[in-house]
């Protein structure tokens, strides 16, 4: 994990000043982290985007380490980031117990009588990796075209015809599955 925060920056500088607030600061961002999530996975890998959002705007870091104002700091920022994940999660497991197919648009309320969410996901999941991401973002997180956009760095005609074709390959999988019953 650090080798990853020390790649995204380029003074040699900050390499070890980054060094040493990651050993001053990841058991803390874990601890704050393991607070607000459920499972020692979530806080890890919340730990872990904590520290690299920090490694990205490192060079604007300019504080004392041990400065009482810079903890809090720190604090407050591995906080909002683990309640932001968890609300993500949170949502995350909502929408998959309570999924209502009627959220994906385009399909029909005819294909949502035979289709159940168990089919929904083995569509979701045997569809190919070149618009499955696109997919999944577009109509299970709902973000827009212009989050997706900027997200991937497609643009947003790409997005559209990613979503297109996701969502025909759906109702293809669907219908085959019908035919097979």
């Amino acid at each position: 994990m650090l080798s990853i925060c020390l790649a995204l920056l380029q003074n040699p500088e900050d390499k070890l000043r980054f060094e040493e607030f990651y050993n001053k600061f990841y058991n803390t961002i874990y601890f704050i982290a393991k607070d607000h999530l459920k499972t020692k996975e979530a806080a890890e890998d919340c730990a872990q985007e904590i520290m690299i959002r920090f490694a990205k705007d490192f060079h604007n870091i300019k504080q004392e380490f041990d400065d009482k104002s810079f903890k809090n700091y720190v604090r407050v920022v591995a906080k909002g980031i683990s309640i932001d994940m968890y609300r993500k999660e949170k949502k995350h497991i909502e929408h998959v117990v309570d999924a209502d197919l009627t959220e994906f648009r385009n399909l029909s309320v005819d294909e949502f009588e035979v289709c159940d969410t168990m089919l929904l996901k083995q569509a979701v999941d045997a569809m190919p990796e070149s618009y499955k991401y696109v997919f999944c973002l577009k109509y299970y997180y709902e973000f827009s075209g212009a989050e997706i956009s900027a997200k991937t760095g497609i643009s947003e005609t790409s997005v559209r015809q990613k979503c297109m074709l996701g969502m025909k390959f759906v109702r293809n999988y669907i219908k085959e599955a019908e035919n097979n019953d």
